[in-house]
């Protein structure tokens, strides 16, 4: 990809993985930042620390990037970017740095180093942030909440990420949060899709904020990118979904989303299949590329507040008949989502907010759905010649949070028995939270529909228990 030619204002992101580190009795060497950002032409220095080390020397470096220099009595290595892009420079490619020690041993290091551009998200302060930009250095506000409210941030770190290399280069510096996202690996014109929380920490090492970052080609604001339903302009896909679409299976899963329990604002991932036959969850993995599992614990007195839920965005709080089936064991609070406002707790992006109940009312299947309709786990609601695909990702149960993708009825036993079965439970189910409760009550409003019979069902502002974990759409906020 070298298209870049003689733009202006372009930054050069390089980024600093020391993927080989290796310490012995004769010696050690290792850089000290994950990433350097360069304008074009630009020189900085990054420092790293060594011992023992009798020379240093660079073994390869991209195409059109003069070798950095290496100060070994500053302990210094300085990086210029390419001052003009050629045809044939490599806007991203490693440095390799090559070390001997006074043992006669050789310790390498290799830095990323590519020429990107930058996104500045500090002004648009939200809980989520869509990232939708291949090879692009963002910048976010590490030291605010969702509302703007301040943080005592001494670090950040990943939390949780959907695929390896997803978020990379994090680094915390002045109050700013910078991460890298590149391109993906089947399709050098797209961003690399997936969801990730971004977790700030205090000066003691514990969790005191996240933020989910949404990497995705989606734009609300493109055309095609948003409905208009009884006044409101609403997402065109659910929260946390890659994609739009029921051609394949694989579509079919990327559209399902994340899931949400009532007034969290932090999302847990869904199914691992999109038939969801193992009832397993998705697979997670942390910076290292290790996996992380969800965590389940059952509402107390301790679990069940929203400090507990804020620090543990791992951790889903199923809701017993003590805490009417909330995550919250007292003091529950309508006001954590709103049909009105956008709250601290809004899980939306900026500009964003749940879809309060008023948003669904009226919504129809379109069309007479057709035997094969059954398998692609959607349908295409409309009102008033306005139209949008909804998947049936089913929903986390309030009392275990495992994943339930098929309308039981209770009225039918055996049907019932048999549905409690993993291979059985298929995504027929679709559940939409919305931003209202049902007054006087442990209850949040949903909006639902179900595929099992061949003209389906479709219900709005349904009272349900706020442990449950629904998919999310957002509209605009006012």
């Amino acid at each position: 990809m070298k298209r870049f030619a003689g733009l202006l204002g372009l930054v050069v992101a390089v980024a600093l993985l020391l993927t080989s580190c290796k310490k012995d009795e004769n010696g050690t060497f290792k850089l000290d930042k994950p990433a350097l950002f360069l304008q074009q032409g630009e020189t900085l220095s990054v420092t790293f620390s060594a011992s023992n080390i009798a020379s240093y020397s660079v073994t390869s470096t991209p195409e059109g990037w003069d070798d950095p220099f290496v100060d070994a009595s500053a302990r210094t290595i300085m990086v210029t970017a390419p001052s003009t892009i050629e045809d044939d420079t490599d806007l991203t490619g490693s440095i390799t740095f090559s070390a001997k020690s006074n043992g006669g041993s050789t310790i390498t290091a290799t830095l990323f180093v590519g020429i990107v551009g930058t996104e500045d998200l500090t002004s648009k302060v939200a809980n989520s942030y869509l990232i939708n930009k291949k090879e692009t250095r963002y910048i976010l506000d590490g030291m605010v909440k969702g509302d703007g409210s301040s943080l005592s941030t001494a670090s950040v770190d990943i939390v949780w990420q959907s695929a390896t290399n997803l978020i990379q280069y994090v680094d915390f510096e002045d109050g700013k949060v910078s991460f890298y996202v590149g391109a993906d690996s089947d399709d050098a014109d797209a961003v690399k899709k997936g969801n990730a929380l971004l977790g700030a920490y205090d000066a003691n090492g514990n969790l005191i904020w996240s933020w989910h970052l949404w990497t995705t080609d989606y734009d609300p604001e493109a055309e095609g990118g948003t409905v208009e339903f009884n006044n409101y302009t609403m997402m065109t896909r659910n929260l946390g979904a890659l994609a739009a679409s029921n051609e394949s299976t694989d579509d079919i899963l990327a559209s399902f989303g994340l899931f949400y329990q009532w007034g969290r604002k932090d999302p847990f991932v869904g199914s691992s299949s999109y038939q969801a036959s193992n009832g397993s969850s998705a697979t997670m993995y942390n910076a290292s590329g290790s996996r992380v599992t969800l965590d389940v614990e059952t509402s107390s007195a301790t679990i069940g507040t929203v400090e507990y839920a804020t620090q543990h965005p791992l951790t889903y709080i199923t809701g017993v008949s003590e805490s009417s089936s909330d995550w919250l064991w007292s003091s529950r609070s309508d006001a954590l989502w709103s049909a009105a406002d956008k709250t601290v707790n809004d899980p939306c992006p900026y500009g964003w907010r749940v879809a309060p109940a008023a948003a669904f009312a009226g919504l129809t299947i379109a069309g007479t759905p057709e035997a094969g309709d059954f398998d692609k786990y959607s349908w295409t609601l409309k009102k008033d010649g306005a139209e949008s695909i909804f998947f049936g990702a089913g929903r986390r149960r309030y009392d275990n949070s495992k994943i339930q993708n098929l309308y039981i009825s209770l009225s039918d036993l055996d049907l019932a028995l048999l549905q409690t079965r993993a291979d059985e439970a298929q995504p027929w189910e679709g559940l939409y939270w919305t931003a209202g409760t049902q007054s006087n009550d442990a209850l949040a409003l949903h909006f639902w529909f179900e595929k099992k019979s061949t003209t389906g069902g479709v219900e709005n502002a349904v009272p349900y228990a706020r442990a449950n974990g629904m998919s999310v759409r957002c509209v605009r906020a006012d």
